[in-house]
């Protein structure tokens, strides 16, 4: 009986595996999607003057945009590396999905072609040699508010309902308004820093509203009147891999609570306010994202690459209403030696 030559471990076979890779890290890098994403997330530091993505075209004063009707929900579009629906974990994936977000030009949609131009027009803030990195809510503001809908800069996901988002005029400060009826959604915003260098994350919001027995420790009833989110993509697929450290406001779950998401393991959060004790309220935020990541995750953390704002009443099916002023990155404080002051 002859006996037939085993292939394992044969030169050929690990030539063809070394090929298959080298071919699959071929096309991530050539893909537009990913090429672009890197580009922009590694690229260097800008000067002090801040750099236009993209020529920004004379516009009119922002006006509400038209109803459009939503895409018909796709999982394989939904973006991953976040809290609650924006990035379930494949074991503990729910419906419904978010609507398909294209950035390619060859296949967008009505609602994909004006994201992309709106983003084109704005300025990635990017960390620098000043003292503070600031994601406004308007680059620019109008002669009128408020405004509907996502400005320039901002995307807007829908992962239930339709989203209900305004920007206005509140005490002085023009904010998000997030209004949520049974609905869940996000907006997120490109930032580009290294939160080392700029740790201390600022900002203030006020709910109106808080969903009707939303609690963070459960996952059917996983609702909260504002969220902020800082999300670091993690090498190679940063679109659908993230480690992400949120801060709530909760109905119920105690005030200082670290958890991890119910929707998934690399989303980790703190809860910062709770119940209606400062309901109506302006609340000045302030936290060490940094020492949170590395708290939170046990290792050093990635390059920022967003930041986002999300409400969301859709598990308890209740309504809940905030609204949301500028986040500001700020560099560490540095004490004499100069030796960096980190705190919470």
């Amino acid at each position: 009986m002859t006996r037939r030559r085993g292939r394992r471990g044969s030169p050929v076979g690990v030539a063809v595996g070394i090929g298959v890779v080298l071919a699959v890290v071929g096309l991530l890098v050539a893909s537009p999607r990913h090429r672009h994403f890197y580009s922009r997330l590694f690229e260097g530091a800008p000067s002090s003057v801040p750099t236009v993505t993209a020529p920004a075209p004379a516009a009119p004063p922002a006006a509400a945009p038209a109803p459009r009707t939503p895409p018909p929900p796709s999982v394989s579009d939904r973006p991953a590396g976040f809290a609650k629906p924006i990035v379930p974990d494949p074991a503990t994936q729910r419906p419904p999905s978010p609507p398909p977000v294209a950035t390619d030009p060859s296949e967008e949609t009505p609602r994909g072609k004006e994201s992309s131009q709106k983003r084109a027009m704005a300025v990635v803030p990017r960390g620098g040699p000043g003292d503070r990195v600031v994601v406004k809510i308007l680059d620019e503001i109008p002669t009128r508010l408020p405004i509907s809908g996502p400005p320039a800069g901002w995307e807007l996901k829908e992962f239930a309902g339709r989203a209900q988002v305004d920007v206005v005029r509140d005490e002085g400060r023009v904010v998000f308004r997030l209004s949520s009826e049974r609905t869940s959604f996000a907006l997120y915003r490109d930032v580009v820093l290294n939160v080392k260098e700029f740790p201390l994350l600022t900002w203030s919001w006020k709910v109106s509203k808080l969903p009707a027995g939303g609690d963070i420790r459960e996952r059917s009833a996983d609702d909260q009147a504002a969220q902020v989110y800082v999300i670091f993509p993690r090498w190679p697929f940063p679109r659908i891999n993230s480690d992400v450290v949120g801060y709530i406001w909760d109905t119920r779950a105690p005030v200082g609570l670290q958890t991890t998401s119910p929707q998934s393991s690399s989303v980790k959060l703190t809860v910062l306010q709770s119940g209606a004790e400062r309901l109506g309220q302006w609340v000045q935020e302030e936290r060490n994202v940094y020492q949170d990541y590395v708290g939170l995750f046990g290792k050093e953390p990635p390059q920022v690459g967003k930041v986002a704002i999300m409400i969301d009443s859709n598990d308890t099916g209740s309504q809940a209403e905030s609204l949301v002023g500028e986040l500001v990155f700020h560099r560490a404080p540095v004490r004499t030696g100069g030796i960096p002051l980190l705190k919470h």
